[in-house]
């Protein structure tokens, strides 16, 4: 398989931006596809399967159950599929019970297109732990349940393999959240589980955890690689520290971009909204400048360093006003200088990240955690990542840009 292995985190078949990356990822060698039955509200899965479909390739897919989330909360009420359901909140409730695990692996092989699917990953089960009351002992019941059934579905050849996700792996094995990889493969040896395959954990360069020799004087890369289990991690770019994220690459940005340029640009870029409101307010309106929105946007929206959150300050908050505000759809002249004013917002959100990548690569390569060689901060984490001992690294992809910012490790 490809080092690299496509993250389907946030796609959806409703994209074409998403299709033409899968795509041109699947065309330049990646051989890796990994998602989830709840990504996207399935979206993601059925993304995969017409363009697996179309282009008669055959990747590997690795696909994950557990969470219960959208129009599955209402699904596994009207088929009685509540037996051991973990409530997060009402949005956001879990479950690893067979009978959920049974029909999301069957929804997922018919988004999928497919007859068998290579790995279905228990996700993240260390949620039940979340609850009040909750043990450990209980966890590891319900996951010895779940693990037992998955191998069944191996004897169907519905799947080739299984394996768990979690977030919690990484974790010191004491903390009441966390799990303990020698418990599962205690697991696995009392019930001669043959098809346990893969674990899939975060890592990067901040997030270090797997590297701590918590597990007999071993660390979690080295108990895979002792009992031949696959390492796969996740969110390598992603590392979230006291002081907000960091995102572990580099983007060409303008370097002229100033925050005295961004104020300048904003009043500009919003004057005919403020003229709208203003001609059409009623004397009892308060002003544009003291609505809470208005406000909370014009304070936000070039100071993020997370290019999801301007799309959801924007997709969120800011269109929705404007159609309130217009009471219709804005033609092309209207719009123009609001689609400006967001991929402003984005070019000064990539040069927010661009400055705390550099500040963070060259501590890095001060303190000699990754090589002072003259590479983009993302392949030198990559690199890390592989002589660290991970097995592969899934790069959540959304465009071709990024496929070919990586293609070189397929």
């Amino acid at each position: 398989m490809s080092k690299i292995g496509f993250g389907g985190y946030r796609i959806s078949y409703r994209s074409g931006d998403h299709k033409e990356a899968l795509k041109f990822a699947i065309e330049e060698g990646c051989s890796l596809i990994d998602t989830s039955s709840n990504y996207t509200g399935g979206e993601s899965e059925r993304l995969i399967g017409e363009v697996l479909a179309e282009t008669n390739s055959n990747p590997l897919v690795i696909s994950k159950v557990g969470y219960v989330q959208g129009s599955n909360i209402q699904m596994v009420k009207e088929l009685g599929l509540e037996e051991e359901l973990v409530t997060i909140n009402e949005k956001l409730k879990h479950s690893i019970h067979p009978n959920f695990i049974d029909n999301q692996l069957k929804v997922s092989l018919k988004r999928l297109k497919a007859k068998t699917i290579e790995s279905y990953l228990l996700h993240n089960p260390e949620y039940f732990l979340k609850t009040k009351g909750s043990t450990k002992e209980e966890m590891y019941k319900r996951i010895e349940k779940a693990l037992v059934f998955l191998e069944t579905k191996v004897g169907f050849n519905q799947i080739k393999s299984y394996g768990i996700s979690s977030n919690t792996f990484v974790d010191p094995k004491e903390d009441h959240e966390s799990i303990d990889i020698l418990e599962i493969l205690k697991i696995i040896k009392k019930n001669n589980l043959k098809s346990f395959k893969y674990i899939q954990f975060p890592l990067n360069l901040l997030e270090l955890g797997s590297q701590m020799k918590q597990f007999d004087g071993l660390n979690l890369f080295e108990v895979a690689k002792k009992n031949k289990l696959i390492t796969l991690i996740n969110r390598p770019f992603n590392s979230f520290t006291d002081k907000g994220l960091v995102r572990l690459c580099e983007y060409e940005v303008d370097e002229n971009l100033t925050e005295e340029y961004a104020n300048e640009s904003y009043v500009e870029l919003t004057k005919t909204l403020k003229e709208k409101w203003n001609s059409e307010r009623d004397d009892e309106e308060e002003e544009i400048e003291e609505l809470a929105v208005y406000k909370q946007i014009s304070g936000l929206w070039f100071k993020q360093n997370s290019v999801d959150a301007v799309e959801q300050i924007f997709y969120q908050y800011f269109f929705p006003m404007l159609t309130s505000v217009w009471g219709r759809s804005l033609d092309p002249n209207e719009s123009k200088p609001f689609f400006q004013l967001f991929e402003l917002a984005v070019n000064y959100t990539r040069k927010n990240m661009n400055d705390r990548a550099q500040d963070f690569k060259k501590v890095a390569k001060d303190t000699g955690l990754i090589d002072d060689k003259d590479k983009d901060l993302q392949s030198l984490a990559i690199d890390k990542y592989f002589e660290l001992g991970a097995d592969y690294v899934l790069c959540g992809i959304k465009s071709k840009e990024y496929v070919e910012n990586l293609k070189n490790y397929f």
